[in-house]
């Protein structure tokens, strides 16, 4: 057996005697007694095919054939102290047909390699309704636009984190955390920052009405950039139809303190992202458009790298490079989608993305490029889900972050893929 397999068989066989010791042999010592208690195990199977094409590259167009072994419990009584509880959870990416990069040479790209890991394991104790929290947990905030979880990759983004969350002001919603660890969807984006320089984060939301949510946050992300922000979101029910929209603005400056890089990066740029939508009778679209400030005279552009960018910046990925390390000459990101959702046929959507530069650099055109996403779901039973997904994108100049071209070439990708939750 590989010390991959056999790290998830360990962590796989701890969950399960603690499922059995919470359960039986504890429990019937003594109620309160019991180390642990009301415990809930979950799995996750999650098998995908992905294909990735790169026009005019010097590798092969990769071919994917991965699955996500997921194994977790969550303990709702911890010690017997009421309010104290655990959650702990390992995944195991395998590729079946690993025609791709990292696992072989000479392919293109496709960022899940196999990995074992242990994704979560925290514990939380909450009195009235504030939150304390400490541990390797998924943070998703908001809409995951600065911070979240990346779990469209096989292997998600987690971090280490000592947070605090309140709601004792009613529609009053505030989190502060520190961060100490990340673990990226690569090992290669793990980080780890002592506790005195650990990146802090501060979100505030207060829910006014259904139609007027408002927003303060200050991320400061340590090594990187400090970002202060506000946004305003809602709703309105006009009965036939719902309409929906959003107002965000951003603005970067050098990080507070450094742990890890040997310098502190020059940083003064902006963001803003206006978001409407509409539904009615299961039909859904929307228009968005997206602006991340350029580097000017500083060392980076406007970036979000702890974001779920996939989710964002369309699906070929082909901006992720810039999302996370800012785009030189800065983006103006337009976004129409449409699509239709019902529960008999399942969801339909198709997204058109246009990109271009705010700025030239070095000479190049300002057009990135454009692009068709395009995607089908659909639940086939209580427990088990499809989807077929693919992103076409249309190169024009490209665009260049950290000094370097990306975005020059067409891309193709293409997946489909199962999920399956117990």
């Amino acid at each position: 057996m590989s010390k991959r397999k056999l790290k998830l068989a360990l962590a796989s066989l701890l969950m399960m005697e603690g499922f059995i010791l919470g359960q039986g042999a504890v429990s019937d010592v003594s109620a309160q007694s019991a180390f642990i208690d009301d415990v809930k195990p979950y799995l996750e199977f999650r098998p995908r095919y992905e294909y990735v094409d790169v026009s005019d590259s010097t590798n092969d167009a990769a071919t994917a054939l991965t699955l996500r072994t997921k194994i977790g419990v969550k303990i709702g009584s911890v010690l017997g102290v009421s309010g104290l509880k655990a959650q702990i959870e390992a995944i195991d990416v395998g590729a079946f047909i690993d025609d791709y990069d990292p696992q072989k040479e000479g392919y293109e790209k496709v960022a899940d390699p196999a990995n074992t890991r242990i994704t979560q394991a925290y514990i939380s104790y909450t009195t009235g309704k504030t939150t304390f929290i400490a541990g390797r947990k998924y943070v998703a905030i908001d809409d995951h636009r600065f911070i979240g979880t990346v779990n469209w990759r096989q292997m998600p983004q987690s971090f280490g984190v000592l947070a605090i969350a309140d709601n004792t002001i009613p529609n009053l919603n505030v989190l502060v955390a520190g961060i100490y660890e990340r673990k990226g969807i690569l090992d290669k984006f793990n980080m780890d920052w002592k506790l005195d320089k650990m990146p802090l984060i501060f979100d505030v939301n207060y829910t006014v009405s259904p139609q007027l949510k408002v927003k303060g946050f200050a991320y400061l992300i340590t090594d990187v950039h400090n970002t202060y922000g506000v946004k305003a979101s809602g709703k309105v029910d006009l009965g036939a139809a719902k309409l929906s929209y959003l107002v965000e603005y951003a603005q970067q400056t050098d990080p507070y303190t450094t742990d890890n890089a040997a310098s502190k990066p020059k940083i003064d740029t902006d963001y803003y992202r206006v978001k409407v939508g509409a539904s009615s009778g299961g039909f859904f679209g929307g228009v968005m458009y997206t602006y991340f400030g350029d580097a000017g005279d500083k060392d980076r552009g406007f970036s979000v790298p702890l974001a779920t960018n996939h989710k964002w910046d369309g699906w070929s990925d082909v901006l992720l490079t810039g999302a996370a390390n800012g785009f030189d000459g800065g983006l103006n990101e337009l976004c129409i989608s449409a699509g239709y959702k019902n529960k008999a046929l399942g969801k339909i959507m198709v997204a058109y993305l246009s990109y271009e530069s705010d700025k030239s650099v070095l000479g190049l055109g300002k057009s990135i490029g454009s692009e068709i996403d395009a995607l089908y779901a659909k639940k086939l039973t209580k427990r088990l889900s499809f989807l077929a997904k693919a992103a076409f994108y249309n190169a024009d100049n490209g665009y260049y972050s950290l000094g370097a071209l990306n975005g020059a070439k067409d891309v193709t990708k293409y997946w489909l893929m199962l999920d399956y939750k117990y």
